[in-house]
């Protein structure tokens, strides 16, 4: 039985808000037996506007939960867009968050971890930093960068960065992709990245009113083990 949660990860801030209006949620699943997709299903949902930009460092929101036979595994789920998205500029003001004109109102991401028996947690992780353009005729138009991940296959890193009142981007790169978020100052400055599977990575420090690193930290994951690395003092 997997249930369907949203993350966030949104480095830069660059808007006070983000709303995404989601109209449906579909899935395919393939059959593990004889390897057969089963075709698009609806999903039991709600259509509503949800507020994205408000979950970071570990903050989820429940999206749906529902039952597929034993036998099947989740492989891809579709999202239909309504045309009420905004966001929400520095200065208050709220601008319509259109569709781009080379894509269509869907968005599909792909289940690529394995997934246990039973009841599994899917996290979609929406990187705002990446998926919101302007463009030269001054509309912010979505183009969606998207990682989906299973959390019981999974492991996070996390912990507090000193100063505590440093809001801090911290950082992983793994090929061309980055996950990353920014401390929450209002939470003791914590940060939390997720949906790590088992190896070495490079953990990196650079705070929000700053171009430079100043603190790297080599991290181990081990199978589905949850890293915390307590107080991380990223400058002197």
């Amino acid at each position: 039985m997997p249930v369907i949660s949203w993350k966030n990860h949104n480095p830069w801030k660059r808007f006070t808000a983000v709303n995404l209006d989601i109209a449906s949620i579909q899935y395919v699943s393939v059959d593990t037996v004889s390897k057969d997709s089963v075709i698009w299903k609806d999903v039991p949902f709600a259509p509503r506007i949800y507020p994205v930009s408000l979950l970071s460092n570990g903050d989820s929101l429940f999206l749906s939960e529902f039952n597929i036979p034993e036998n099947q595994i989740v492989r891809k789920i579709k999202f239909k867009l309504g045309k009420n998205s905004t966001v929400v500029l520095s200065d208050n003001s709220v601008k319509p968050l259109l569709i781009s004109d080379k894509s269509d109102s869907t968005l599909i991401v792909h289940v690529r971890n394995n997934v246990p028996k039973g009841t599994y947690s899917i996290m979609l992780d929406f990187d705002i930093a990446h998926s919101i353009m302007l463009r030269k005729d001054g509309n912010f138009y979505l183009k969606p960068v998207m990682r989906c991940f299973v959390r019981e296959t999974t492991a996070s890193i996390g912990g507090f960065v000193l100063p505590a009142k440093l809001a801090t981007k911290v950082f992983v790169v793994i090929g061309t992709d980055t996950i990353a978020t920014v401390s929450d100052v209002k939470k003791f400055n914590r940060f939390k990245l997720d949906g790590f599977t088992a190896g070495t990575y490079t953990v990196q420090f650079m705070p929000l009113d700053s171009a430079n690193v100043t603190f790297t930290r080599n991290v181990e994951i081990k199978k589905y083990k949850d890293v915390f690395l307590g107080r991380v003092k990223v400058i002197d």
